[in-house]
C-alpha cells in the first residue's frame, strides 16, 4: 500500500524521504480463516520442514515473504519484502545494534511515514548496504519502526530498493530472488499487464464480482483491502452485511476497527477466488494512491499466496502466476 513520506524542516538537503507503512495487527478476528500469520512450526520427524522465506498461504495463515539480508556485512537478517512499500526500513532492535542512537527531544533525522490510518513521524538511519544474493542496494536513510512487526522481521526492503528489478518468489521451494527486469516473462507463469504508480508501487486489473478494478500488489499485506466505492457498488447488487470486525493499530497507535465483507467473486488473470473475506479501509491510504472515488482494492498475501510462485517485475509493470496447474481456470472457494 502506498506510503509517501515527505521532508521534515531538520532533514538534510539531497535525501529522497520517501518511505512506507508498517502497521501491527494486533487482534485477529474471531472468524475461520482470520487467525494471523503463525511463527514457523517446530520440525516434526517425517514430515516437510516449514518454509521460513517464501510462506505460503494456508487456510490457517496468510503467507509472508521474508528474505535473508546482510546489512553492513552482518546478519542475515529476515527482512519483509514489500512491494505495497515504496521504502526501506528497519526495526528498532536491529536498528540499536546496528549503533542507532534515539533521540529523546525528537531533534534527530526523521520522517514522515504514511500508513494506512495516517501520516506518523519516525527516526530515521543510514544504512551503508544490504544485500541479498546478488542483489545489494547501497546507502539507505531507513526509517526505524519503534513498533515491531508481527511477522517478527527485522526490516523491511521497499520498493525504492526493487526498481528496474524482478521478485521471483517459489513458494514450493522456498525460495525468492531478486534479479534485473526482463521483457521475456518467466517460462510457465501467466503474465498480468499492470501500470506503475508513481511510488514504483504496481497496480493490476482485478474482476470483483464482474467489476474490473485497479488493485495494488502488496507483498506486505496479510490482508486484502478494499474501499467503500467498491462497497457501495457491491451493495448495489448484494445487500452483504459485514461477518465482524478487524482491530487495526498503526506506528503510532492509532486504532480503528475495519469491518470483514465476503467478496463473491475476486478474478486475478485465470485465478479465481469465490467468498473472499477482505477487510474495508477508509479515506487515507486509498487517497494516497488517488483511488478513493472508484472501486478498487489491495491485493494481500491471501490471494497472492495462494500460487505456486509468483513473479512482480517493476520494469515491465508485470504480475506474473504460476499456479500448480495451468491448464486451465482455476477457483479457489475460501
Amino acid at each position: 500500500m502506498r506510503h509517501k513520506t515527505t521532508r521534515s524542516a531538520d532533514q538534510q538537503p539531497g535525501f529522497l524521504w520517501r518511505q512506507c507503512r508498517r502497521w501491527a495487527w494486533l487482534l485477529s478476528l474471531l472468524l475461520a480463516g482470520f487467525s494471523p500469520a503463525l511463527a514457523s512450526s517446530p520440525a516434526i520427524p517425517g514430515l516437510e520442514p516449514e518454509p521460513v522465506h517464501a510462506i505460503p498461504t494456508r487456510p490457517d495463515r496468510a503467507g509472508r515473504l521474508l528474505a535473508p539480508v546482510l546489512v553492513d556485512g552482518a546478519g542475515p537478517f529476515r527482512f519483509l519484502v514489500d512491494t505495497g512499500c515504496n521504502g526501506t526500513m528497519i526495526g528498532e532492535k536491529l536498528a540499536l545494534a546496528m549503533g542507532f542512537k534515539p533521540d529523546p527531544a525528537g531533534a534527530g533525522p526523521n520522517v514522515i511515514v504514511h500508513d494506512v490510518l495516517g501520516p506518523v513521524r519516525m527516526p530515521a538511519m543510514r544504512l551503508g548496504e544490504l544485500n541479498m544474493g546478488r542483489f545489494s542496494t547501497r546507502n539507505v536513510i531507513a526509517p526505524v519502526m519503534l513498533i515491531a512487526d508481527r511477522s517478527g522481521a527485522d526490516g523491511v526492503i521497499g520498493t525504492n530498493s526493487l526498481a528496474g528489478h524482478r521478485l521471483m518468489v517459489d513458494f514450493k521451494r522456498d525460495r525468492i530472488r531478486i534479479e534485473p527486469s526482463r521483457r521475456q516473462p518467466p517460462s510457465g507463469f501467466e503474465t498480468i499487464k499492470g501500470r506503475m504508480h508513481g511510488d514504483n508501487l504496481l497496480i493490476v486489473p482485478v474482476q470483483i464480482a464482474g467489476i474490473t478494478v485497479p488493485a495494488l500488489v502488496d507483498t506486505g499485506a496479510e490482508r486484502s483491502l478494499f474501499n467503500k466505492a467498491l462497497l457501495n457498488r457491491i451493495l448495489a447488487s448484494d445487500n452483504t452485511e459485514p461477518l465482524g470486525y478487524l482491530h487495526l493499530v498503526n506506528l503510532a497507535g492509532l486504532e480503528v476497527k475495519g469491518p470483514v465483507h465476503l467478496l463473491p467473486r475476486v478474478r486475478l488473470g485465470s485465478l479465481t477466488i469465490r467468498n473472499l473475506a477482505a477487510i474495508l479501509v477508509e479515506a487515507h491510504a486509498f487517497d494516497r494512491l488517488g483511488l478513493s472515488h472508484a472501486p478498487a482494492m489491495v491485493l494481500g498475501m491471501d490471494v497472492l499466496g495462494i500460487a505456486e510462485s509468483i513473479a512482480v517485475d517493476f520494469g515491465q509493470s508485470e504480475l506474473h502466476l504460476r499456479m500448480t496447474d495451468m491448464g486451465g481456470a482455476r477457483i479457489i472457494h475460501r
